[in-house]
């Protein structure tokens, strides 16, 4: 009995937003849709905007920017090693989270490494390990590691 009366309660609903009293739920507006009846707008509007001369150009710059990735001979701060994956990951986690750097595990059999950054130098690994072991890490030492360089390239757009 209550099922019939919920029914029937839906069916009012429909009948208020046809009479303009309430309005209709999305799945209501979703069957009453055609949009082929609004092909006809799209055209005249694309029109008048022709008409008109409003269209502004859109304006391509004269150059873009792209972000090489080289990979190359440098330096990390090795933070944490474990012969568990589970602890290298948790540490990768926690370190990412405090650090905010590039986090990096490596496995070196048979033992996980924990490292950070992508230094060219000596001379900023030092200055990140400095950070390093003042953030708790106290084991924490700068290791020669294959790191990844990141630079910005530009390319000429070609004119047309």
């Amino acid at each position: 009995m209550l099922l019939l009366a919920g029914c029937g309660g839906e069916r009012g609903l429909l009948q208020d937003e046809l009479e303009g009293k309430r309005k209709a739920p999305l799945g209501y507006y979703e069957s009453t849709l055609r949009p082929s009846e609004f092909d006809e707008e799209v055209d005249a509007v694309q029109k008048a905007h022709a008409q008109s001369g409003n269209v502004t150009p859109i304006e391509l710059p004269n150059d873009s920017t792209v972000i090489e990735i080289v990979e190359t001979q440098g330096f990390r701060v090795q933070i944490f090693a474990s012969a568990s994956i589970d602890e290298a990951t948790a540490a990768q986690r926690v370190a990412r989270n405090q650090i905010g750097d590039s986090v990096y595990v490596v496995y070196d059999p048979p033992v996980y490494k924990v490292r950070i950054g992508d230094f060219a130098s000596r001379l900023e690994a030092n200055q990140r390990l400095t950070r390093a072991v003042h953030m708790g890490y106290d084991d924490a030492w700068v290791v020669a590691d294959k790191i990844y360089l990141r630079r910005v390239t530009r390319i000429a757009r070609e004119e047309q």
